[in-house]
């Protein structure tokens, strides 16, 4: 039989295997091994023997108790604090000192006024009421304008002919070839 056949008897445990384990050196060391992991998994680490789990539980269970009654006596307080904000501030008002009434006469001082004198040659300016929705059209119309003869370009002229009739005008247009650089 070879090693790894026999390392495997080993770890399970065979108790043929001590016959194997004297004879062969490589086996007896993951014996050895094999024995001292064992025992070291049995114990517990140096960190863990010094450690008081029953305290650590306790304070655990204390914190919880605390900020469980921190949280209800904080909510007792925030309502007794509203309560008395709305029953003690209109109680605690006071009406304002009286202020003593003096009773001085200012001097008296006369003042000339020139007495306005209406000509009929002038006639009165009136201020002209402005209607907001006709400078609103304004805008509007003047925006439109604008937009449309960006959009719109008017196209070039070649001639114009005016007739004897103010109402018509004759444009020559060239023709366009539907370039728009033209």
């Amino acid at each position: 039989m070879s090693c790894p056949e026999w390392e495997e008897r080993v770890a399970g445990g065979d108790p043929e295997a001590a016959e194997h384990l004297r004879d062969c050196p490589s086996c007896a060391a993951l014996a050895a091994g094999l024995a001292r992991d064992a025992r070291l998994l049995q114990t517990l680490p140096p960190e863990a023997l010094e450690v008081d789990y029953a305290a650590i539980r306790g304070a655990a269970r204390k914190g919880a108790v605390l900020r469980r009654r921190r949280r209800k006596i904080l909510a007792v307080l925030a309502v007794a604090a509203a309560i008395l904000l709305a029953v003690g501030l209109p109680l605690h008002h006071q009406p304002p000192a009286p202020v003593a009434k003096v009773s001085v006469q200012p001097p008296a001082a006369e003042i000339a006024r020139a007495t306005p004198t209406e000509s009929s040659a002038v006639p009165k300016v009136r201020a002209r009421l402005r209607n907001p929705q006709d400078d609103l059209d304004r805008k509007f119309a003047d925006f439109l304008r604008t937009q449309y003869a960006l959009q719109h370009p008017a196209p070039p002229r070649a001639a114009e002919i005016t007739t004897g009739n103010p109402n018509v005008t004759i444009l020559l247009v060239r023709e366009s070839k539907g370039d728009t650089n033209e």
